[in-house]
Formats: structure tokens, sequence, C-alpha cells
């Protein structure tokens, strides 16, 4: 019952956000927009709709984050010899 409800909210998810990007692009293309994208990307940057961001700025976000994350690395496994 549960992997039928997962099944369900995740297409309903994917129509979701399809319909939203249709939405977007017909809106974008017929107030005379003609660089209309959805997705792009380029050496400096990549966009979702009319989000930019900047591969310099993800570089900075992971150096910051890397101060709170630990070097060491824990496996919690069972050992079965």
């Amino acid at each position: 019952m549960k992997l039928k409800i997962i099944s369900v909210i995740l297409c309903f998810t994917l129509v979701f956000i399809g319909g939203i990007s249709v939405a977007y692009y017909n809106t974008k293309t017929f107030g005379f927009d003609e660089n209309a994208k959805v997705f792009s990307y380029d050496d400096k940057k990549f966009s979702f709709f009319d989000y930019s961001i900047y591969y310099d700025d993800m570089n900075s976000t992971v150096e910051k984050a890397k101060k709170f994350v630990s070097d060491r690395q824990y496996i919690l496994a069972r050992n079965n010899i």
C-alpha cells in the first residue's frame, strides 16, 4: 500500500512540474520573449526558469559547508566473520 501511495505522489509531482514548465514556456513566448528556455547552461551558470545559479557561488557554498562536515567517515555495519 505504501508503494502505491509513493508512486501516485511521484507521478503527481512529475505531472505538476511538467505543467509548470509548459505554462512558463507559453507565458514567456506569448510575452514576446524570443529566448524562452526552461533549462539552460553555459560555462559560468545554469538557469532553471528565471533563476540562475553560478558555479562560483556553488563552490563558495561547498567550501563553507566543509567547515561543518567531518573529514572522518564512520561506517555502521555488522561484522559477520
